[in-house]
């Protein structure tokens, strides 16, 4: 048995990858592409990428943001992260020709891989779903490299009215914060420069458009689309600069002091350090 803490996680965890098994069998990934690729496509731009970045993606569903990165990064890696083990099928079936991509299921508090190696992590449309807010934030911050950056971007917040009933649409739990929520959950977990914005999204709205159950009339998915999507940027601290430790004089016994304790081996996931292993489902 579990603690009663981790118990009720995974039970959460479980019924996400449950739900999102759904979304995968009945072809639901690309229906996620074409709402948020805008929106994703002005994130990417903001993150100002080098050739050998390492990248997180976490809730990569199917993997079309992946697919994205992938040939902005080619001498980097990206690694797709999903509760779901249909939409990792399906984002290594649609990944095939991308050979800098890897895909692999696990949840946002137990990231499969070793610490401080990611030099960029994002998610879309995920953040919101993660069981233990606390717990994902502090995740992200074990395997982001130092001096590395995260991406959070997602349409349901308290700031944006036209989309909190999509909440009541959805079969799992979902957190309603504020921008200043989010900005105090991640910056109490060690990062600096924690900042929000908002993205518009000037995604066309089709000619032939009716109303549903997400969007009540045109009115008011245009509404909602000059919101625009959230946008959570942060940093992880650097390392402090090479040089002579002071000691103090007082302290007892000598310190032994690792001169690189966080070298970072290779620019490839072929070359990473070994993930550690998480538990089975």
């Amino acid at each position: 048995m579990y603690p009663p803490h981790l118990q009720k996680r995974y039970e959460q965890e479980e019924r996400l990858c449950e739900e999102f098994d759904r979304w995968a069998l009945a072809g639901r990934g690309p229906e996620m592409e074409s709402h948020h690729r805008r929106i994703t496509e002005k994130t990417i731009e903001r993150m100002e990428l080098g050739r050998d970045e390492r990248i997180l993606e976490l809730g990569c569903g199917d993997g079309w943001a992946s697919r994205l990165l992938s040939p902005l990064c080619p001498e980097g890696a990206i690694l797709g992260v999903d509760i779901s083990d249909e939409m990792i099928r399906l984002a290594r079936e649609k990944s095939v020709n991308h050979q800098n991509v890897l895909f692999v299921p696990g949840s946002a508090e137990e990231i499969p891989w070793a610490e401080a190696y990611f030099t960029r992590v994002i998610s879309i449309e995920s953040a919101y779903y993660w069981p233990s807010l606390e717990g994902a934030a502090r995740e992200i911050f074990r395997v982001t490299a130092f001096g590395g950056r995260i991406y959070l971007l997602f349409n349901i917040y308290e700031e944006n009215p036209h989309s909190r009933h999509w909440a009541d649409l959805l079969n799992v739990p979902v957190h309603l914060k504020s921008a200043t929520e989010w900005v105090e959950l991640f910056r109490d977990c060690g990062f600096q420069n924690v900042e929000t914005d908002q993205i518009p999204d000037d995604t066309p709205i089709p000619e032939d458009f009716e109303p549903d159950v997400h969007w009540r009339s045109r009115p008011h998915r245009e509404q909602f689309q000059r919101a625009g999507a959230l946008l959570l940027t942060a940093s992880k601290p650097g390392l402090p600069p090479p040089g002579p430790i002071e000691v103090n004089p007082d302290a007892p016994g000598p310190i032994d002091v690792d001169p690189d304790p966080f070298r970072i081996v290779g620019t490839s996931l072929a070359m990473a350090p070994a993930p550690y292993t998480s538990r089975e489902k």
